[in-house]
């Protein structure tokens, strides 16, 4: 019943808004690694492992892997789909979290980054001792 509630509770957070509703900022540039996602709103529908941000009513995909995420279920970059967004994220930055072009290639940045970071904690691409 917990985890009902808990559903509930994530899903209003994630319902459309009157555009009076919308988050009025967006963080700004300067604003770095999980501070940049919760400041704009990401974390209240996903977690961000790679920042040990964790939203344990999470309805949407861990943020951390959206570099390979998107293009394997929407067929385009990660690039693309913020400058054209389908499904639930079309309406999600369309009014809850709206963000102008400039923004979305932020949002393109801050998502790689989480990426790299995600990748390194996983220890891709890091050089493996011979001996």
């Amino acid at each position: 019943m917990a985890a009902l509630a808990l559903a509930a509770v994530a899903a209003s957070r994630c319902a459309p808004v009157q555009p009076s509703q919308a988050r009025p900022v967006v963080a700004p540039a300067h604003v770095q690694g999980g501070d940049w996602f919760r400041q704009t709103g990401c974390t209240d529908c996903h977690s961000i492992t790679a920042y040990r941000i964790f939203n344990l009513a999470a309805i949407g995909p861990d943020l951390s892997e959206a570099v390979e995420d998107v293009p394997r279920r929407f067929g385009r970059s990660l690039d693309e789909f913020l400058q054209a967004p389908t499904g639930t994220m079309s309406m999600v930055l369309s009014t809850r979290i709206p963000l102008t072009p400039e923004q979305r290639l932020l949002a393109g940045e801050r998502l790689k980054e989480a990426y790299r970071a995600h990748q390194e904690s996983k220890g891709v691409g890091r050089p493996v001792a011979s001996h």
